[in-house]
């Protein structure tokens, strides 16, 4: 982990990364199939969106790993679920919370991040962005 060490940002209040490196030993979370598999059965019941909420804190609380360089972190792939209109989700509080507790780190595959905002596969809209200005991040590419 010490690859990913010099780009997570350390003495600021959130520490969040996202990055396309796979370095060895990290175990990524696959969010999209847990939370589709915790809410498959609740999709058609009117609190879906709590269903939702929940269900994401528990997966982030159970995948929650340990690294002697980086302490607690998590790490997440193929979030564009997150952002599924219907589980109305306040992923600026959720990825805000998530990396104050922990260090966060999310597989950049699957979108851009363009003045100060994620947007999930290149679509630029509210529903399918996430506006980090306010949260430190970093962004780290593997190079070509």
């Amino acid at each position: 982990m010490k690859t990913l060490k010099q780009y997570i940002p350390i003495d600021s209040r959130h520490k969040l990364l996202f990055t396309s490196h796979y370095p060895e030993g990290m175990v990524f979370t696959d969010v999209g199939v847990l939370l589709a598999n915790a809410i498959e059965s609740s999709l058609l019941d009117r609190h879906l969106p709590m269903i939702a909420d929940e269900a994401i804190e528990k997966i982030v609380s159970e995948n929650v790993k340990h690294d002697l360089e980086i302490g607690d972190y998590i790490a997440i792939r193929n979030i564009g679920i997150l952002f599924e209109p219907a589980l109305h989700l306040d992923l600026h509080a959720k990825f805000s919370a998530w990396s104050k507790s922990y260090t966060l780190i999310v597989e950049c595959l699957e979108g851009i991040i363009q003045n100060g905002c994620f947007y999930l596969a290149g679509a630029i809209g509210q529903h399918y962005s996430i506006n980090l200005s306010d949260i430190s991040h970093n962004i780290h590419y593997d190079e070509i």
